[in-house]
């Protein structure tokens, strides 16, 4: 039997009235935290203190002002022309009911240039893994599969080598530039992972944004929607009555006196809020507002003078975060370069970056490619004489019974 659609459309309907009432009361607890967020303008100085000492013992993400909390720039004027590269990345995934125990890894590669002598050059780039070195991270008798979180990793990383390659090609002459990526730079997936898996992947991928750093190129970063709870955690402490910088003392979450006191935490009127719901309402657009460090552990430990910072900027009705390493913001030229090149860009791509748009289309692999991809895999098998049975599970999926 399918789907029952007749059933569920009471249970959609009664959906879309609680949506409907849970954004009001979103956008009221916005608007009254952003007037808090506001009144902390000017001491920022305070409230990096607070997220330092706070940072080891709250149970929530933090970030770090570096510019006042009140900045809004407007967009710079763009550059008359100028040339990016950009990557994005697709995947087959490790089938562990397949025929053969390997992945694919598909690089979208695009390169574009603006301005009296415009090109275009746009391709991909697709490696089988299949070695044991591939599939497995080993250390000594420990061995870790690279599927799941790490396999997306390994994507990531792929991007990144491939931007500084691209950048290496195209990026020769004088034009202001950019290498753009989507989604974030910091590689969350590895923060809770052995100190070994954490040196596989992120040695490769901070090279290739030393690699950029050292040519003064600018790596960007676009997440679109994004969710990101970073500055609503700073926002909590300046709610948290255990806060007191004076003392040395940030919030302690397991010993919240709200708490013991036996009433409800008073950061609570901040749970389910993202960044954007707050600093959202203070831009135009085409306006960027103030720059953060993200506070997480896997960036402060491990990414060095490449610390990701972020900021938001606004495209139409959308606040996207742009994230750029720590050399990218202490520079105010390449920021406003990063700035105006992701806004032309996204102006260009009604609403996206056109060249993050064109390398997804480059990376994706679509389903006709996919059954492609497995019946070419299947023959060679087959003539190498190799096994190339899949699961009892996958054979039945592919040839349901009547």
């Amino acid at each position: 039997m399918g789907l029952d659609l007749s059933t569920l459309s009471k249970q959609i309907r009664e959906m879309s009235h609680a949506a409907a009432g849970a954004a009001a009361a979103t956008a009221s607890r916005a608007a009254a935290l952003r007037a808090h967020y506001l009144e902390a303008d000017g001491n920022e100085a305070h409230w990096a203190q607070a997220v330092d000492l706070s940072r080891p013992t709250a149970q929530w993400l933090l970030a770090r002002p570096i510019e006042p909390l009140g900045t809004v720039r407007d967009l710079p004027p763009p550059p008359a022309a100028y040339a990016l590269v950009a990557t994005d990345g697709s995947q087959i995934d490790l089938d562990r009911h397949g025929s053969v125990s390997c992945y694919l890894l598909n690089i979208g590669q695009v390169f574009l240039r603006y301005g009296h002598q415009p090109t275009a050059r746009l391709t991909s780039q697709p490696t089988l893994y299949y070695r044991e070195e591939d599939l497995y991270l080993r250390e000594g008798s420990r061995r870790v599969a690279i599927e799941g979180g790490y396999l997306s990793a390994r994507r990531d990383v792929e991007e990144g080598v491939a931007l500084a390659e691209l950048a290496d090609e195209y990026l020769t002459d004088d034009l202001p530039a950019l290498a753009l990526q989507d989604g974030t730079l910091i590689r969350w997936a590895l923060a809770g992972a052995e100190r070994f898996v954490q040196d596989f992947f992120l040695e490769p991928y901070l090279g290739y944004l030393e690699q950029l750093r050292r040519r003064a190129i600018p790596v960007a970063s676009y997440i679109s929607r994004p969710r990101s709870p970073e500055v609503v955690g700073m926002i909590r402490l300046m709610l948290c009555p255990d806060v007191d910088v004076a003392a040395g003392q940030g919030a302690v979450c397991a010993e919240c006196s709200d708490i013991g006191a036996g009433r409800e935490a008073s950061c609570m009127v901040c749970q389910g809020l993202v960044d954007a719901d707050i600093l959202g309402a203070g831009l135009a657009e085409g306006q960027r507002g103030p720059i953060f460090c993200s506070m997480s552990r896997i960036n402060l430990e491990r990414y060095g003078h490449h610390l990701i910072h972020f900021f938001y900027l606004r495209v139409a009705r959308e606040l996207c975060r742009i994230e750029i390493p720590q050399w990218v913001a202490r520079e105010p030229d390449l920021v406003d370069q990063v700035h105006t090149l992701v806004y032309d860009q996204s102006v260009r791509g009604d609403g996206y970056p056109v060249a993050l748009a064109r390398a997804h289309e480059q990376a994706v692999v679509r389903s006709a490619d996919r059954r492609a991809f497995l019946r070419i895999l299947e023959g060679s098998l087959y003539r190498a004489e190799a096994p190339a049975s899949s699961s009892a599970k996958q054979a039945s999926k592919q040839f349901p019974r009547s």
